[in-house]
């Protein structure tokens, strides 16, 4: 599995939904939305990192300081 290549859509992803988050107001239910698929992606790419190390392969780079 390409865990690197995986990790990249997923960040990739993650970056986009944080600057949508920052065009709405903090408040919002969409906002809220957003701050639930940034955690979502957040769980996601931390598998990744896991399942790369569990197999012995080249782990994604770091997570984003938040």
């Amino acid at each position: 599995m390409p865990y690197q290549r995986l990790a990249k859509v997923v960040l990739d992803r993650w970056r986009e939904v944080e600057r949508q988050l920052e065009e709405l107001p903090a408040d919002s239910h969409e906002a809220d939305e957003l701050r639930r698929e940034i955690y979502r992606l957040r769980e996601e790419y931390q598998h990744l990192v896991e399942a790369a190390v569990a197999h012995h392969r080249p782990e994604p780079p770091p997570l984003p300081e938040l």
